[in-house]
């Protein structure tokens, strides 16, 4: 029994000694992406995500119809454009984050730094997807702050994979950005 009280003080305080605070900045090698300086500070906070393709964008994108989306606790309002029932069976979605960033992407698996209308972004398969059928891109419009374009394939006749998918969605994103700005004012 007597051993039994060194022990557990030893590990008392191997413990504490463990769980200290650690202070400081980052070093620069950080598993964090690093986006590009952003070209403009960009809020979205009253931007409409159904106005963000344009009539003629809509077409050069072959949707037939689109669906607002309500805010989630993390993404903000959306829109959904969708070609639907023949082939290819694909839908586009734009969401308006004001709740959080780029940054709510960090750490997923699969995420590529690119860059959309000279802003930075990320692109991602979606949330518990493989995204051999759909891709994410989140765009750096200002701090806190993203728009995101989903593309998603639920075909069966059209080859699909991520980088097929990612194209698609980064095709969609420079479009909205192209409208977002213009309507901006630059």
């Amino acid at each position: 029994m007597n051993w039994r009280l060194p022990v557990l003080l030893l590990a008392a305080t191997m413990s504490a000694a463990c769980s200290s605070a650690v202070t400081g900045t980052p070093s620069q090698d950080s598993e964090l992406p690093r986006l590009p300086p952003r070209p403009r500070e960009l809020r979205i906070d009253t931007l409409d995500a159904c106005s963000a393709l344009t009539s003629a964008q809509v077409r050069s994108l072959d949707l037939v119809f689109y669906r607002t989306v309500k805010p989630g606790t993390k993404r903000g309002p959306g829109c959904d454009w969708i070609h639907s029932p023949t082939e290819p069976v694909e839908s586009y979605s734009i969401n308006v984050n004001t709740q959080g960033g780029v940054e709510l992407a960090f750490g997923q698996p699969q995420l590529d730094v690119i860059s959309v209308a000279g802003f930075g972004a990320v692109e991602t398969p979606g949330l518990l997807t493989t995204g051999e059928r759909d891709c994410i891109v989140s765009i750096d419009v200002a701090a806190g702050q993203a728009v995101q374009v989903n593309y998603f394939y639920n075909g069966s006749t059209v080859p699909m994979n991520h980088e097929i998918a990612c194209q698609k969605a980064r095709n969609a994103a420079e479009l909205a950005m192209q409208t977002i700005l213009a309507r901006a004012g630059g």
